[in-house]
């Protein structure tokens, strides 16, 4: 199904102009989808202040053509309704018969709504579940006078108690307190848990306490986030079950009951969960690039409270995000299956406003939030909990502790380090070799824009359970950072580099690449506010990059791996045949460059392991050739590919620098015969055998036939990764870097 292009997912979350142009250069064909998604990505970033007239002109010129796909005619509608613009909303809705019907909806709702300058029939009681809401008459805005006919109320011996934390209160904590005292589930205990109000408040406080008896105020003395204070209502509670309520959303009458149903019916259930629907204090709904009006309530976890407190424990003291982390930690304790949602239509009204979600947009999440979701996903699935009030085991971001100030520090190595990206494989060597001669030293995570095609990525995990134990430390592009010197693993991690406001500066800047990429350069200087150097992987890059007039580092910054990892035991020939392999990580051209250059020979085991999902769609409904295995993403693991082969085929483009790159230097420490142009000869030497395509059965079956001389050779190779590559160079020459005024 044609919903999002993967270029499409890939720009939104990569937050950046530049992200835009490679959808841009495909939306060039007019390929109807592809320009309806490039005005997604242009309208959803919002980064330039012409940005929804530019996404409504093309979606206009797809109107005009008269081919405009059904998600594009709903979004087209969105943009023409939050540009101010109901007349050509309204027409729109005419003449677009496949808005979806979710977008539709809310859309002929909000276009009615009186209280935003709407006209016609309001329907948008339709939308809750009875009793029928109404905007009841005096002060506050629409969402602030919600209420319902009346309920037929419930008695029941368990009692419910539901938290709601305030700081500063406005009249939207009355809002939710009067939401809860009107549930039909009268065995109610309401904590309203206060963080720190200074006394200008307190009257509000009062107010909120004189709704009903039920209702109880906790004064603490500081505010130390909404997650502290969702604790001391934990520790407080007296009910069976516990739910919380965020401050300014309603809560329907029915909430409570209905969430309840499922753990009085099964035991096993251990929490239940609802939906809620997002609204303006004026009940707008419609927003930009939401396909629904409705989404799970993540405040509406309504769970055991006894139970709780001795398996889960309590929230995380985290300025943001606790949420997730706790959801997420009940179903890693009971199993999915113990969590049930009630699904049906929303049960809450979750106040939404300018800038009140600033962690958030369609199809982005700040990189401090997926940095804290990577950590406590990787903690969860260890399982390694040691009591509910055990210490936090995992890392946390700055930003979402609350805590300012510079950070010094004489490194920061920025690359992508999710699994795709590739950075952690030698990376977390690097830092330690940088660590273990008293350097400061971070990573800093930026995404490769490819790798973000199906979304953002946890951090390789074998690099996340370091951060998370304190072995390596992870700074944030939006951390106050200052820097001696910033690494760039490569110019891809910059070329599409998010336009955030940076907090990272350094005193120089250094890029891995034999390539210049001018937007690298533009990047490198707005996020850390240095012109970089140019640091090759050796002296062929550098006469490359000497070529291209750059401005280069005086030292060279050689891949390097930790040999004795990659070792393996080998005593002879995997089989009777040689066994050839190649770590395929790059698109459609490195495959056909593959198909026209590999021999089509029988006398060949040829074994191809292709991490980035691209063969399949370089070779068409035919597929690569028959005679190649082919390991899709996940199949094996780098290790236990290489472990299968005799020889490692190394087929570069042309343009390619002759230097050691990673996956090399990798198959030659696990005991793999390299196989080469002949233009790596100066770099590698007899750590390596040089061939042509058409030489490549002789050449390898030569050396498979003499056992003697492939165990040879194969020690050649690894002895050479030992003494020229190891992660003590890498940090000796980024030490010196660093130094440098």
């Amino acid at each position: 199904m044609e919903d999002t292009h993967p270029l499409a997912v890939a720009a939104l979350q990569a937050r950046s102009i530049a992200a835009r142009a490679p959808l841009a250069r495909i939306a060039e064909a007019g390929d109807p989808w592809v320009v309806g998604e490039l005005a997604r990505v242009i309208a959803l970033q919002d980064l330039r202040a012409d940005d929804q007239a530019d996404a409504l002109a093309l979606l206009d010129g797809l109107r005009t053509r008269g081919d405009i796909r059904p998600v594009h005619q709903g979004l087209h509608c969105q943009i023409a309704y939050a540009t101010g613009e109901p007349a050509l909303t309204g027409a729109l809705l005419a003449a677009y018969p496949e808005v979806p019907a979710p977008v539709r909806i809310a859309l002929t709702v909000d276009l009615a709504n009186p209280y935003a300058n709407g006209v016609g029939s309001w329907d948008f009681a339709t939308l809750l579940p009875a009793p029928r809401v109404h905007v009841g008459d005096g002060p506050g805005t629409p969402l602030d006078r919600i209420a319902t006919g009346p309920v037929q109320r419930t008695g029941h011996p368990l009692r419910i108690t539901t938290i709601v934390t305030t700081w500063q209160p406005g009249q939207s904590l009355l809002t939710a307190v009067r939401s809860l005292v009107r549930q039909t589930w009268t065995n109610h205990e309401i904590l309203v848990v206060d963080r720190g109000s200074s006394s200008e408040f307190e009257p509000l406080l009062r107010a909120a306490a004189a709704v009903d008896p039920r209702v109880r105020v906790i004064r603490m003395l500081a505010d130390a986030g909404k997650y502290v204070a969702r604790n001391a209502g934990l520790d407080a509670a007296t009910g069976d079950f516990v739910t919380f309520q965020d401050v300014g959303d309603w809560s329907h009458p029915l909430r409570l009951e209905r969430q309840a149903g499922p753990l009085l019916a099964d035991e096993n259930i251990f929490a239940t969960t609802s939906n809620g629907m997002r609204v303006t204090p004026d009940l707008v709904m419609t927003r930009p690039g939401v396909p629904s009006t409705r989404s799970e309530n993540l405040s509406s976890l309504m769970m055991r409270r006894e139970r709780a407190l001795a398996s889960v424990g309590f929230f995380d003291a985290v300025r943001a995000g606790g949420d997730a982390e706790y959801s997420s930690r009940v179903r890693a304790v009971f199993g999915a299956d113990a969590v049930s949602h009630v699904d049906g239509g929303p049960l809450a009204l979750l106040r939404s406003s300018p800038g009140s979600s600033p962690d958030f947009r369609p199809g982005w999440v700040h990189p401090a939030r997926r940095s804290y979701r990577s950590a406590f996903s990787a903690w969860h699935s260890a399982r390694a909990f040691s009591g509910p009030r055990s210490a936090r085991a995992f890392a946390v971001p700055r930003r979402l502790l609350g805590e300012t100030g510079a950070k010094a520090y004489d490194a920061v190595i920025a690359g992508d380090w999710t699994t795709a990206g590739g950075a952690g494989a030698a990376g977390a060597g690097q830092l330690r070799a940088l660590a273990a001669r008293g350097l400061r030293a971070a990573l800093l995570h930026l995404d490769v824009l490819t790798n973000l095609r199906e979304g953002p990525q946890d951090l390789d995990p074998a690099v996340q359970v370091l951060i998370n134990s304190g072995e390596l430390t992870q700074v944030e592009l939006t951390d106050d950072v200052r820097a001696r010197l910033v690494v760039a693993r490569s110019a891809r991690v910059l070329q599409h580099a998010p336009d955030l406001p940076s907090g990272v500066r350094a005193q120089r800047v250094v890029i891995e690449d034999a390539v210049v990429v001018p937007q690298a350069t533009t990047a490198a200087i707005r996020l850390f506010g240095r012109r970089p150097l140019w640091a090759p992987a050796g002296a062929d890059g550098r006469r490359k990059l000497a070529g291209a007039e750059a401005a280069l580092a005086k030292l060279d910054l050689p891949s390097t791996l930790d040999a004795a990892q990659w070792r393996l035991d080998r005593r002879g020939p995997r089989a009777d045949r040689p066994v050839l392999g190649r770590h395929c990580r790059g698109g459609r051209a490195e495959w056909q460059r593959l198909r026209d250059e590999l021999p089509d020979s029988a006398r060949m085991d040829v074994r191809l392991l292709d991490t980035g999902g691209f063969a399949p769609r370089s070779f068409g409904r035919f597929g690569p050739p028959r005679s190649w295995l082919v390991y899709g993403p996940g199949d094996v693991t780098l290790r236990s590919f290489l472990y299968q082969i005799d020889f490692y085929l190394h087929l570069p483009a042309d343009d390619e620098p002759a230097d050691p790159a990673p996956d090399v230097l990798a198959a030659l420490a696990a005991g793999c015969v390299v196989v080469l142009p002949y233009r790596y000869a100066p770099a590698f030497g007899e750590a390596a055998v040089y061939c042509t395509p058409a030489e490549l059965p002789d050449t390898v079956g030569m050396l498979h036939a003499n056992r003697t001389a492939l165990r040879e050779q194969a020690g050649k190779g690894s002895e050479f990764v030992r003494r020229h590559h190891a992660h003590e160079l890498y940090a000796e020459r980024v030490a010196w870097l660093a130094s440098q005024s």
